[in-house]
Formats: structure tokens, C-alpha cells, sequence
């Protein structure tokens, strides 16, 4: 239904398409992220430099392999040294590092040297107090003597700490926001419109996203992969879209609003994911896969803790993130969780505290 400040007209041809109306400004807002003068190059480096870290952790995820180089990884996490297999991203002066929370910059390279203590024992099969190669069906995951797959915990944590909190802290941020929005830059549009499209480059999706979902990442993959539940993907792309078209036509009320619906609905995407995998996993303590349950808890660990770095009305603080995290597994700090003690009551605990504080998860989290 419309209202004074807003009409809704259908574009003839097969789009739909929103008109806007401040006073006497009409604009429209296109059903992809379809705009002039967009660039948002650094940020798919950046993931495509994830990726490949995470191609190279992974090959110490299988028997008898050989260890990792902890100096490697963290060259590839700076970007110094020309690391990557593909060369331009050696080049292109873009890192990871630079753009991680602040302060986890640090872990994220302990982290790295834990995982190379792990990788020196890939003859042996994983257990409580021995970091090895642990089996399921045909999967092989490296886990470290606590049962962290700390392969996860670097992907998908700097999948947080750098991806989600520079789009929703950062770029959705004042610092970011409150820019020249009338200088326009061929091929970049005006400062606020870059910074904009910046945001939308860390969701990792397709400018067609949802109609198109080959090639997503990180959180377009898991806000994909939630969408049956939450029906995220549209949600997020309708914000993503009417936020940009609101920028371009110096309506910066509606894109205020918009920022406060992508900040909401980007904090259900890791905490509807973190309650996924803890379901999961007690599944596999029913059936007693070991292996799985190791992997999925790592997975949910880290999501938890992804919930650390959203911006701006977040309903969830880091000092009760750090609480579900000691109750699930013993600990906040991830070197010093023990995954293999987590039993189903402590995945329950969690479960009920995270859809407590994470809007519109309660009615959902048994689906999930």
C-alpha cells in the first residue's frame, strides 16, 4: 500500500520497478544492482584472496600431507611477498590484514600458527589431546588437539572480521556515509555512491543476486543457503538496491532506512548459520560421527563469533557473544574451546540464547 512519501508503479516490459517520491522527486529503483559508474573491484580481490587461503589451508586436510609454511599464510593474509597463484592479485595492492577488526589482526595470525602446529600431524587420526586427520564417509578435515578445524575459524572468521564488519561498522558507518555526494568520478560515480557499492561488494553475490546465485560467497552463500527459512536473499538485495538508488538521488532518509534494515538483516545471516550447524552437529552425536560434528561445531563456533563485528543496533553485545561461546564449548577463546566435550545440552543452551537475541530466529530455530 502506498503512502504520502512513497508510489509504487510497475515499468512496462519484464521489470518491476520502484518509484520514489520525496516532495516532488521521482526516481526509480531497478530490480538489480544495475547503476552507472559502479566500482567495487578491491573487494572482490579480497575475496578471491580468502578463497585462495582457504584452497591452500585445505590441502593440509587430507592423510599423510605436508605441513603448512605459517610464513606463507601470513604473507597471503598482508599480501606481501607474492603469495597468490593467481598473479594479478599480488599486484593489485589490495590485503586482507589492513582490513580486519581491530585488534584480531593479531589472533588471526596466532590462529595461522596453530594451524601449522596441526598440519605437522597429519599421520595421525584426531582425538581428544592429539591434533590429526579426522573421517567422515569420504571427507577429511584437520583438526587441532582441541577438535577445532582451525581452517574454519580463519575462512570464516575473517569472513567476519573483515567482510562483515567492514560493510556494516565501516561502509555503512558515518565516517563512510557522511562524504561528497554531488563530485561525480567516471567509472566510480560520487564518493558516497562508491563507498555504496564497496558495501555491496563484500556480500560476495552476483549483481542479479537472487535470480542468479552461481558464484556466491561467504555471506551470499550463506544468506542463499538460509533463504528457504528466512527468506534473506531478497530482503537483503531490496535494501541493498533501494539504498544505492536512494544515494544517487540525494535521498538520504531512505537510505538511512535502508542501513537499518541491511544491519538486521546481515546479523541473522551468522547467527541463523551457527544455529544451522548446531543442529547439525546434533545429529552427528546421534550417530556418532565424531569427525562431523567436530567440523560442524567449528563452523558454528566461528559464526558465533562472527557476531562480534556488526555495526549499528546490533541486539547482541560482544561480552554475551563471548557467554554463548564459554557455554557451548568451555571457552570464548577459540585456541582453548574443546570441541570434543560439547554435548547436546550445551548445543541446546546455545541455541535457545542465540534465537533470544537475534530478531525472527525463535519461531525458526528448530528448522534451521
Amino acid at each position: 500500500m502506498i503512502n504520502n512519501k512513497w508510489a509504487l508503479v510497475l515499468g512496462l516490459g519484464a521489470s518491476l520497478a520502484f518509484s520514489a517520491c520525496k516532495k516532488d522527486k521521482t526516481y526509480e529503483v531497478p530490480t538489480s544492482y544495475n547503476f552507472t559508474n559502479v566500482s567495487y573491484s578491491g573487494q572482490t580481490n579480497r575475496l578471491a584472496m580468502l578463497k585462495e587461503m582457504t584452497s591452500y589451508m585445505k590441502s593440509a586436510h587430507h592423510k599423510d600431507t605436508t605441513a603448512l609454511d605459517a610464513q606463507k599464510l601470513k604473507d597471503m593474509y598482508a599480501n606481501t611477498n607474492n603469495r597468490f597463484d593467481e598473479a594479478s592479485l599480488n599486484t593489485n595492492g589490495k590485503d586482507l590484514k589492513s582490513k580486519t577488526y581491530p585488534g584480531m589482526d593479531e589472533k588471526f595470525e596466532l590462529y595461522m600458527d596453530s594451524l601449522v602446529a596441526a598440519s605437522q600431524h597429519t599421520n595421525k587420526i584426531a582425538a581428544n589431546g592429539q591434533p590429526g586427520i579426522g573421517t567422515s564417509g569420504t571427507s577429511t578435515y584437520l583438526y587441532n588437539s582441541k577438535g577445532f578445524e582451525i581452517t574454519q575459524l580463519i575462512e570464516k572468521g575473517l569472513g567476519g572480521a573483515c567482510f562483515y564488519y567492514q560493510a556494516t561498522a565501516v561502509y555503512m558507518g558515518d565516517g563512510k556515509m557522511n562524504v561528497d555526494n554531488e563530485t561525480v568520478t567516471d567509472g566510480k560515480g560520487t564518493t558516497m555512491e562508491h563507498h555504496w557499492d564497496e558495501m555491496f561488494g563484500y556480500f560476495g553475490v552476483p549483481t542479479d543476486f537472487p535470480t542468479n546465485t552461481s558464484d556466491v560467497y561467504m555471506w551470499g552463500k550463506y544468506c542463499n543457503s538460509r533463504d528457504g527459512v528466512l527468506g534473506l536473499n531478497q530482503k537483503m538485495m531490496d535494501a541493498i538496491i533501494k539504498g544505492r538508488a536512494a544515494i544517487s538521488n540525494k535521498d538520504l532518509d531512505t537510505r538511512d532506512a535502508q542501513i537499518i534494515e541491511l544491519r538486521k538483516y546481515w546479523q541473522q545471516i551468522p547467527a541463523a548459520t551457527a544455529i544451522h550447524y548446531l543442529n547439525d552437529a546434533k545429529g552427528s552425536i546421534a550417530s556418532g560421527d565424531e569427525a562431523k560434528k567436530l567440523h560442524q561445531l567449528s563452523e558454528a563456533y566461528t559464526f558465533i563469533m562472527d557476531l562480534k563485528y556488526g555495526a549499528g543496533g546490533s541486539s547482541i553485545t560482544e561480552a554475551q557473544v563471548d557467554g554463548i561461546l564459554s557455554g557451548l564449548a568451555g571457552s570464548a577463546d577459540p585456541l582453548q574451546a574443546n570441541l570434543h566435550t560439547v554435548t547436546e545440552t550445551t548445543i541446546n543452551g546455545a541455541i535457545d540464547v542465540i534465537a533470544g537475541y537475534i530478531s525472527d530466529l525463535e519461531a525458526h530455530k528448530g528448522s534451521l
